[in-house]
């Protein structure tokens, strides 16, 4: 039920989430807001399904704490530029790429670059962002497909394999990614043309677009909560340097 929720929310609001809340986190300086930015943004990765995404960057955090630790143990002096250092950033630029992958899993292509056309956005943007976004999820699925087609073959792009044999796992590897890309951008090619993108005129859509009461409601209460979170960063910061705010 959350899922189709935050899956039905106007794609415009679903970049201005992701847009904000980066911009916000990168912004901050307290590493608690920080934390908390990133686990919302996680939570909400969490919601669309991406679940290896979120195991992966908390076992990722879970090392560099851990590393930390030890450093802070054996060598003080080094903690801060190792284990802290990566675990700073990954909690301050977190946000961003937790983001990265909730617009991934729900957005809408479609709906959102009919979005951009109903506010007027020039056709010399929107087709080229259209082509790159239906483009890259292709060119995803087919290197999974040359890793499998190379794995069954018992050439699997390994890294022990990349260091013993590096041009001929490259070749083996980016030969068929070319060929397939080709193909690729044709069909795209065909497609937009079979659909009418060279016919003049406003282009017509199955998609219902327009911000509904909930989206609204959404946009709000996280704009809300970003401001919040700004003014409490501020605050906290003027209150660690001594001054008034």
């Amino acid at each position: 039920m959350i899922r189709g929720f935050l899956c039905g929310l106007d794609e415009r609001v679903k970049v201005w989430m992701a847009v904000s809340v980066s911009a916000a986190a990168i912004y901050c300086v307290d590493p608690y807001l920080q934390a908390g930015a990133l686990a919302v943004c996680l939570c909400l990765c969490l919601v669309c399904g991406a679940k290896r995404f979120v195991a992966g960057f908390l076992a990722v955090l879970l090392v560099m704490a851990a590393i930390s630790l030890i450093l802070c143990q054996v060598s003080p002096a080094k903690s801060g530029f190792t284990g802290l250092g990566v675990f700073y950033i990954l909690v301050k630029f977190g946000p961003m790429f937790a983001m990265m992958v909730f617009i991934q899993a729900s957005l809408n292509t479609s709906r959102f670059l009919r979005s951009l056309e109903v506010m007027r956005v020039p056709p010399q943007w929107v087709i080229p962002l259209g082509a790159c976004l239906r483009f890259m999820p292709s060119v995803a699925a087919e290197c999974r497909q040359i890793r499998h087609a190379m794995r069954i073959r018992g050439i699997a792009p390994t890294p022990g394999r990349l260091l013993r044999q590096p041009l001929e796992t490259l070749s083996y590897t980016m030969v068929p990614l070319l060929v397939r890309s080709l193909f690729i951008g044709d069909e795209l090619a065909r497609a937009a043309v079979a659909r009418g993108i060279e016919a003049p005129g406003p282009k017509s859509s199955l998609h219902e677009i327009g911000l509904r009461p909930s989206d609204l409601i959404v946009a709000a209460v996280w704009s809300l909560g970003l401001a919040a979170m700004l003014i409490a960063d501020h605050l906290i910061f003027a209150a660690s340097a001594g001054g008034q705010p």
